[in-house]
């Protein structure tokens, strides 16, 4: 009888053109977001080490003439003169892609310059100027990756294989929570319409709610794999698909580490899938005690907007920070974690949210249902 009942419900629901609507808004985000992301000005590698190359005859400038008399000035005037160098040298390999080698080889070195500057202080350097620990370590892990996967260190930003990840942070956060929320708002809309007949089934409630989040989650996963799959098409004809391969920065417990993006992608889309699971059985805990759709979807969202309600009205919102974390995008960047100065934002953590929160909510679900449809033995035998 279950197996008929799902039967029943894929049917209720590939009838429902509300969702239809909304599974095409997701699948068309992916290639019309491209319209703007491709008119992004996006900073490329030979960009950003032309900065760092003219940010040298400023430094060098602006660097004390009575520190350079000293030992500890001069062995600091001596350290930016080879990085000032190093950069120099890493703009020409940049031009030459057999050149990498060498190009991660000085840029290692870069960065353990830069490092020393750090523990000396960086005395007689602008702060404007100065390279932060987070930057440096970020930079490192990137070379890392280039060295052991032997990739291009010159990637167009523009193919799919930067796009996708690029869009999915986008459309992650409160725009796709909204739109998982908008599509199981009605999981309950027909059995309350129809109750004398949908309570008539020789089904447990509890099946019956199960069975709904998982036939909608299934469509929301597919609404999303074919937008992702049409976008990447419509973007590899436009520039290329890119390598899959090339490395994404991922934030982890207060480090950064260099990862493919096939690998980011996957994490996105696990965490995607887990807040949907999460979502649709909080809205379903929702609508059982509101009774109203459109109160459930605006009390969820509510609930989502309140950190950042909170925070900037100044008010200590840490208590609520796995709310925050349905911004999967900014926990796998670290831009949560800096947001809220905690270096247990990062993804592993998230997950284990998503997974916690989820089950806490089945339990309420399950305590209120069987609290509800089976009454208190001691107040059944005083009815007798």
């Amino acid at each position: 009888m279950r197996w008929n009942y799902i039967l029943f419900e894929t049917k209720m629901l590939l009838h429902n053109r509300k969702n239809w609507l909304l599974g095409i808004a997701i699948i068309l985000f992916f290639p019309i977001y491209y319209l703007q992301y491709s008119q992004t000005d996006i900073e490329t590698l030979r960009d950003q080490k032309n900065i760092e190359a003219e940010q040298f005859h400023s430094i060098f400038k602006a660097f004390p003439e009575e520190m350079r008399e000293t030992k500890e000035g001069q062995n600091i005037y001596d350290n930016l003169t080879e990085q000032a160098s190093l950069i120099n040298m890493q703009r020409f390999y940049l031009w030459d892609e057999e050149e990498n080698a060498s190009y991660i080889k000085d840029g290692l070195r870069l960065n353990e310059l830069r490092l020393e500057l750090h523990e000396a202080g960086n005395k007689g350097i602008h702060p404007n100027y100065i390279f932060s620990k987070e930057e440096i370590h970020k930079e490192i892990a990137l070379l890392n990756y280039y060295q052991k996967h032997s990739v291009s260190i010159t990637p167009d930003p523009f193919v799919a294989s930067n796009y996708i990840p690029a869009a999915l942070d986008t459309i992650g956060g409160l725009p796709f929570s909204l739109l998982v929320l908008l599509i199981g708002s009605s999981m309950l809309l027909h059995d309350q319409q129809n109750r004398s007949v949908m309570n008539g089934l020789p089904v447990s409630f509890l099946q019956k709610m199960f069975s709904k989040v998982g036939i909608h989650l299934g469509q929301i996963f597919v609404f999303l794999v074919a937008g992702i799959g049409i976008g990447s098409v419509y973007v590899a004809m436009k520039t290329g698909w890119g390598s899959f391969t090339s490395p994404v920065l991922l934030y982890s417990s207060g480090n950064f580490t260099a990862v493919s993006t096939v690998h980011y992608v996957l994490l996105q889309l696990l965490a995607f899938l887990l807040i949907s699971f999460l979502l649709l059985v909080a809205s379903i805990l929702v609508n059982d005690l509101t009774k109203n759709m459109y109160a459930t979807v605006l009390s969820i969202v509510f609930l989502l907007l309140l950190p950042s309600l909170l925070l900037s009205a100044g008010i200590d919102a840490s208590w609520l920070r796995p709310l925050v974390m349905i911004d999967i995008g900014a926990v796998l960047s670290g831009e949560a974690a800096l947001r809220f100065e905690t270096a247990s934002m990062d993804y592993q953590h998230a997950l284990s949210w998503f997974v916690g929160l989820s089950l806490v909510m089945m339990a309420v679900l399950y305590m209120k249902t069987k609290l509800q449809y089976f009454p208190n033995p001691s107040v059944r035998g005083s009815q007798n």
